[in-house]
């Protein structure tokens, strides 16, 4: 008898907007030691991943030394759920079960995220600190999803828009991650330009 066979798995780097904290530009695109973020999360989803695409709004040609699809937001206005959801659509046109999504800052993440994060859904926890968009969904939530946007009103949006608050309708569960002796973080975001040096200083550029 033949066991059930393991999900199809779509990954998704949520490249967010522009880094104004940096001083602009894409964030995915700021290189760690001969590499992109965006190069070194790929490395590390590709051995896991049926597909991978890339989250990002504007010109997608910014990005196509990466040869990824770049999926652009279907739902203005309701921030990195609006690439949650196009990234749904799109992988369930790739025959995906899951999508897991990685913000597109966060280059130290794990080799064993996606294995870990299964089954979906789920989200990782570092640090007793929790990362909501470091997640697996469920390809069934999209309906879910597009229900809850669709039919939020001005009172209800703040509430509505929140990735958490997607999680917890779906009964997502939290998986530990461990922070290293002397770091880093495996999803420490580069928000800053400090956390840039920081960064550089663990690959040793």
């Amino acid at each position: 008898m033949h066991g059930a066979q393991p999900p199809r798995v779509a990954g998704l780097v949520m490249a967010g907007g522009m880094a104004q904290r940096m001083g602009g530009g894409d964030k995915p695109l700021l290189v760690l030691g001969g590499e992109t973020c965006l190069g070194r999360i790929v490395a590390r989803l590709r051995p896991c991943c049926a597909a991978i695409a890339l989250s990002a709004n504007g010109d997608p040609a910014r990005f196509a030394a990466h040869g990824l699809p770049v999926l652009a937001d279907t739902v203005a206005g309701v921030g990195p759920l609006a690439g949650v959801l196009a990234g749904l659509d799109w992988a369930a046109g790739q025959g995906c079960d899951v999508l897991v999504t990685v913000p597109g800052d966060t280059p130290f993440i794990p080799a064993d995220l996606v294995s870990r994060l299964l089954p979906a859904p789920s989200f990782a926890v570092s640090g007793g600190q929790r990362h909501s968009l470091v997640a697996a969904w469920p390809a069934g939530c999209r309906d879910l999803l597009a229900r809850q946007l669709g039919h939020m009103t001005p009172a209800t949006r703040r509430e509505v828009t929140r990735v958490r608050t997607l999680a917890e309708a779906l009964g997502a569960r939290g998986v530990a991650f461990v922070v290293p002796p002397g770091g880093p973080d495996p999803f420490m975001n580069i928000n800053t330009p400090d956390d840039y040096v920081m960064a550089r200083q663990y690959v040793r550029d």
